[in-house]
């Protein structure tokens, strides 16, 4: 009778420990998000006139050569959110004339929404079936990269082109001189109005 309540007890304790697998990607997708978080937020969405220079007297010329790399990279970190928005905007542009993959793209959208807004009912129905609520997660996501690479590959690619040309030219030839003023008044809130963006 003791052996089997022990081995009733060791199967117990052992469905309570997590694979080690299981932390690593946990711990993992759990980084990436904070990091997006903190880059990708309403607050790091820049004005349309910032963007577009307006007011400026030269907005946008083409830097000297020793200063292509770092506008680049100022410009594509500063106005990342709105480059991220510009290909939202693009890619709703595409589906319009590709309505079977708007409807791909909607009906997976809302297979997630409904799968994160019914947790608690699955999570429920998990622990009757004896499935892992990450299996049912990792099959959704390979679900939805099939969706993505047989029905929305086309639209992806050329929304993703349209507006790398875009982004690029925008943060290649937008001049860095007032975005790093808005930077450092975002900063400092002490800099006066005039100078302000």
């Amino acid at each position: 009778m003791d052996k089997v309540e022990q081995r009733h007890k060791a199967a117990a304790g052992d469905a309570a420990v997590p694979d080690a697998d299981d932390v690593k990607i946990h711990s993992i997708m759990g980084q990436i998000v904070s990091a997006l978080r903190q880059k990708i937020h309403v607050n790091a969405i820049r004005n349309v006139f910032l963007c577009m220079g307006t007011g400026e007297a030269h907005p946008f010329t083409f830097p000297p050569p020793p200063l292509i790399v770092s506008r680049l990279q100022h410009n594509l970190q500063f106005f990342l959110v709105n480059y991220i928005l510009l290909f939202a905007l693009v890619l709703f542009c595409v589906l319009v004339f590709h309505p079977w993959s708007m409807l791909c793209c909607v009906a997976t959208t809302g297979v997630w929404i409904a799968f994160t807004f019914q947790r608690k009912h699955f999570q429920q129905v998990y622990k009757n079936s004896g499935i892992k609520e990450d299996h049912v997660v990792y099959v959704m996501l390979g679900a939805t990269a099939l969706v993505f690479a047989f029905f929305l590959l086309p639209s992806l690619l050329s929304a993703g082109s349209i507006c790398g040309v875009l982004a690029g030219a925008h943060a290649l030839l937008r001049s860095t001189d007032q975005t790093k003023l808005a930077r450092s008044a975002a900063v400092d809130p002490n800099m006066p109005v005039d100078q302000q963006v």
